[in-house]
């Protein structure tokens, strides 16, 4: 990940968004209070259950489909309705989507041509950046709604969510014995640090805490508490610190982390599309018929409306917008395990160390350019009119 997903302007809303028919006040939730708590309190629920269940050292099988297939994997490939299969915005940036494609597979069949254990800890840090990144993208956008603007938030939020994520990162890298083990593939610490700078990184997480914490004390004290915000801020220092802390129980790291950043990226790319596309006429949105009848656009005439009206009552639009993504998932992870990894499924055959690294860097493709293109596609500069329309309707 090159940036943020939900950019830094996203607190800065472009001149686009401003000229829109935005809310008259500042709004407490992005969605709705049901919603945008049900993102955190999912994940939370599950992790809390994990908590309860003996560790099991190895993914069983169940949890690997449920925490890793079902939202992790899924949500990447949800990124295709915002790039691919929106043909307006494709025919707008089709240099962004297309060329990203080739350039991940040439530099990945190389890489991992190069070294495997390389390609994959590369891939871990860019992870883990993307993660973090995804996070301080919902604090951006619940400051936005906040109408929160000031320099002073801003760099304070900000770096007291780089503190809650990346100081157990740090301190991971202090552990002599721990292992790298973000896939699982063999990834190594690309640095290690000396155990007596612990104390250090507690002390800057300690520091950043407490002046975030006096700072939401005194907007509390003028009646500007953002609620969401803090939420967030909250479950992104105890999802790093828990998960971190619980490497050695797949079932807990995958349940905290894995489930808070698929989970809440699924919901916003639905509405996404909802308040962008949702009950408008199809002819409006004839460029990407797909999306939008996805989205529930209103049919354009008899037939569709026919189509629309069994459909819709059979599956449900929610199911009409997941399903695709989880047996996309599925057929991705069907083809790693049979062709590079056997640890559910036998493989198929054994390839040689230029075929397999081949097939990596095109399986890993999905993966690195929704890690590439979440950096464009969140932002409110005016380049995501679709995005600052949705954002007026929600």
């Amino acid at each position: 990940m090159t940036d943020l997903p939900l950019s830094e302007g996203a607190s800065e809303p472009s001149e686009a968004a401003q000229a829109g028919e935005s809310p008259p006040g500042p709004r407490r939730w992005i969605i709705s209070p049901g919603v945008d708590l049900a993102m955190l309190g999912i994940p939370a629920l599950f992790t809390l259950l994990a908590l309860q269940l003996e560790n099991p050292r190895e993914v069983p099988l169940w949890a690997f489909l449920f925490l890793v297939v079902a939202f992790d994997v899924a949500h990447v490939w949800a990124t295709v309705y915002l790039s691919y299969l929106d043909t307006a915005a494709l025919r707008r940036r089709r240099l962004l989507f297309l060329l990203p494609v080739p350039l991940t597979i040439l530099v990945g069949f190389r890489l991992h041509l190069h070294s495997p254990i390389l390609f994959w800890t590369l891939m871990a840090y860019v992870a883990i950046h993307h993660f973090v990144s995804q996070q301080w993208g919902f604090v951006a956008l619940y400051k936005l709604r906040g109408q929160e603007r000031g320099p002073l938030d801003r760099y304070l939020d900000k770096w007291t969510l780089y503190a809650g994520a990346f100081g157990p990162i740090l301190l991971w890298h202090t552990y002599e014995h721990a292992t790298f083990d973000w896939f699982g593939h063999g990834e190594r610490f690309l640095f290690t640090l000396p155990p007596e700078l612990r104390v250090d990184i507690l002390a800057g997480m300690g520091a950043f805490a407490a002046l975030y914490l006096a700072r939401q004390a005194w907007q509390a004290s003028q009646g500007r508490l953002n609620v969401g915000k803090n939420l967030w801020m909250l479950a992104a220092w105890v999802s790093w610190s828990l998960g971190v802390a619980m490497v050695d129980h797949p079932l807990v790291a995958l349940a905290c982390i894995n489930l808070l950043h698929g989970i809440p990226f699924l919901v916003l790319v639905w509405w996404r599309l909802r308040g962008n596309w949702g009950g408008r006429s199809s002819v409006d949105r004839a460029g990407s018929p797909l999306v939008s009848w996805v989205a529930g656009s209103e049919p354009k005439d008899a037939a569709d409306a026919a189509r629309q009206s069994r459909w819709v009552r059979r599956f449900g639009l929610l199911a009409l917008f997941y399903v695709p993504l989880l047996v996309l998932g599925l057929a991705e992870e069907g083809l790693w395990e049979g062709l590079v990894w056997g640890n559910y499924l036998p493989r198929f055959r054994e390839f040689s160390h230029a075929q397999l690294s081949l097939i990596v860097a095109v399986l890993a493709t999905p993966q690195i350019v929704h890690y590439f293109l979440d950096a464009w596609l969140w932002k409110l500069d005016g380049s995501n009119p679709d995005f600052e329309r949705a954002l007026k309707r929600l």
